[in-house]
């Protein structure tokens, strides 16, 4: 995921959909070009003015803010990656950390290693480390092998450890350089929660599944509202939980994990395609590469 310095000047970040993972093509053949100043994870920090003399204006006007270049997920839905839409960054396939979600009691101290329960999450191989304390409740708890092949992060029986009650919950990877569709992302209510940290971004066009182009993930960016929603300036932008389809409800005043931003364009009487104005910062810390 390299950082470029300097901003390809061939294309319009908002116009990119190509079946190329360098962003060119042989104009004869039409196989990709292995090489052209791209690299999948290529992202850009740009100014205002940089953002305007790379936009194409039919999609939109863009501004500051980190530009990446990704892969849509072959499995996102087409209809809900378009112009001012959100997307989310895809979990991936190892587990990246463990947290406490209940410490239990009456347990005896000392320090466990657990296996995953096998056939949960879809992978295998997931070790953690539990340490019960000298109270007999859960400590700490940390990864020993992340496995490899989790669609969803693994399960784990604490019953070794004694006691009753202690449980813990595995967090899934990210892979940063493929995107999906916010529908996927958020197909259940614990996606969001337990394959975190799923960074929320925003696509700048029409990207067909399984192709590549920009997205933005910091910086002030174009959103749409869910028909008739309103915006208030100030108040937390939120992802509509209800439809998923990557569409922002009416701003609250409440954190969730549906926080995308804070609003800085306020939309009063909304029509149901009308954009408006956020500045992306996220319900949780997410260290940017």
């Amino acid at each position: 995921m390299p950082y470029q310095a300097a901003l390809p000047t061939w294309l319009a970040l908002n116009n990119m959909n190509s079946g190329s993972p360098s962003g060119q093509t042989d104009p004869i053949t039409g196989f990709p070009y292995e090489g052209g100043g791209l690299n999948l994870g290529d992202y850009f920090d740009v100014t205002n003015d940089e953002a305007a003399n790379a936009s194409y204006t039919t999609n939109g006007l863009l501004y500051a803010g980190r530009y990446r270049y990704v892969m849509v997920d072959s499995g996102a839905t087409a209809s809900n990656v378009k112009t001012g839409t959100v997307g989310y960054m895809r979990s991936g396939s190892t587990v990246n950390s463990v947290v406490v979600s209940a410490v239990g009691t009456g347990q005896t101290a000392g320090p466990y290693q657990v296996a995953a329960t096998v056939g949960s999450g879809g992978g295998s191989g997931e070790i953690i480390q539990v340490i019960v304390g000298s109270g007999g409740t859960i400590t700490s708890a940390s990864v020993v092998n992340g496995g490899f092949g989790y669609v969803s992060p693994p399960a784990f029986s604490l019953t070794a450890l004694g006691g009753s009650g202690g449980a813990v919950v595995a967090q899934l990877n990210v892979t940063p350089n493929i995107v999906t569709s916010a529908d996927v992302a958020l197909s259940t209510s614990a996606t969001a929660a337990a394959d975190g940290p799923v960074r929320p971004v925003v696509f700048l066009n029409s990207i067909a599944p399984g192709n590549y182009g920009f997205i933005q993930e910091l910086g002030t960016a174009t959103v749409l509202p869910t028909a008739s929603q309103s915006q208030t300036q100030g108040q937390f932008a939120i992802v509509d939980s209800s439809a998923k389809n990557g569409y922002m409800t009416a701003s609250g005043t409440t954190l969730t994990i549906y926080t995308i931003g804070q609003v800085i364009d306020p939309l009063t009487t909304p029509l149901a395609t009308e954009p408006f104005k956020i500045q992306l910062g996220y319900a949780a810390g997410v260290v940017q590469e």
